[in-house]
């Protein structure tokens, strides 16, 4: 229902006034709503713990589908989402909150890519994170998810060898409390994290920075991202589609991300867009024409 309603439902490109924005930055309330996340995501996981075996133990595998979706889908949208937004935050606080997040979805190696790497690279070659003209999703998500992987090790080596003690700690934890739970989990946060890099593929799709000498690229601009005010998308997503402002001022916090006429427009929000892109033929045939000439 969501992608049709995004397909209907008018765009909101109008911006926030200066003093409404300042007022809405210093707004606990924003901060409140992510930090309901980690507690929202741990029911999640203790619920999966709960449900799945039974499925496992009836033969239902259509019920565990959709029960390994379910927490995909959250810790995705919810968990991984919201550990985006925390992790530009310079509070230790809001990166412990974003670590954990992370670890609930087995996809801690983002916080140090996208931070260190996709904001510094993005729209370049180097960057594993930027889609290609004519890539397909499923070609991204094997290059994106080896490539942030290489890249987390590359930016901070001892903090993924204790991100990945605290990962074995968590699937022991998990195979100890319920066995029958553990690849069922490991399927779930691949969907997770594989949702997040269906979103990475549409962000950047065919988007470049321009080489202006040996050793640097154009700076970034809002140029260089897809943007999408469709209004279920801007809620659901805590405004990620209004990307284009994010890698143009990375320090905003989410509810005071702007509209930029220049920035190339989505023909409708994201959700919709990332079904669209799981059929390669006719992504290229939409997006294609519509990539500018940057």
């Amino acid at each position: 229902m969501v992608p049709l309603l995004e397909v209907v439902l008018v765009p909101v490109a109008r911006n926030m006034p200066p003093d409404t924005a300042e007022r809405a930055a210093k707004n606990p309330w924003f901060d409140a709503l992510l930090w309901l996340a980690l507690p929202a995501q741990i029911w999640m996981l203790w619920m999966f713990i709960l449900v799945v075996p039974k499925d496992v133990g009836q033969g239902d595998f259509l019920s565990l589908l959709g029960h390994v979706t379910s927490y995909g889908v959250s810790a995705g949208s919810l968990g991984i989402n919201v550990a985006h937004e925390l992790g530009h935050r310079p509070q230790r606080a809001h990166q412990t909150v974003a670590k954990c997040l992370l670890l609930l979805s087995l996809y801690p190696q983002f916080l140090f890519d996208h931070n260190r790497g996709h904001h510094k690279l993005v729209g370049t070659p180097e960057d594993p994170t930027s889609a290609r003209r004519n890539e397909t999703v499923y070609a991204f998500w094997i290059r994106s998810v080896f490539g942030v992987w290489r890249s987390a090790w590359h930016i901070d080596a001892p903090m993924m060898r204790r991100f990945l003690v605290w990962e074995v700690a968590l699937l022991l934890a998990l195979a100890w409390v319920e066995p029958a739970a553990l690849f069922p989990f490991v399927a779930a946060s691949a969907v997770g994290f594989l949702l997040l890099e269906t979103v990475n593929y549409i962000e950047h799709y065919g988007l470049s920075r321009k080489q202006v000498t040996a050793l640097r690229y154009e700076d970034t601009a809002p140029t260089h991202s897809w943007n999408s005010n469709h209004p279920m998308g801007r809620f659901m997503l805590f405004e990620l589609t209004r990307h284009s402002d994010h890698h143009a001022a990375p320090h905003k916090v989410y509810p005071t991300l702007s509209h930029h006429e220049e920035a190339p427009q989505m023909p409708t929000g994201y959700p919709a867009m990332m079904l669209l892109s799981l059929v390669p033929p006719l992504w290229f045939k939409v997006m294609n024409k519509r990539i500018p000439n940057n």
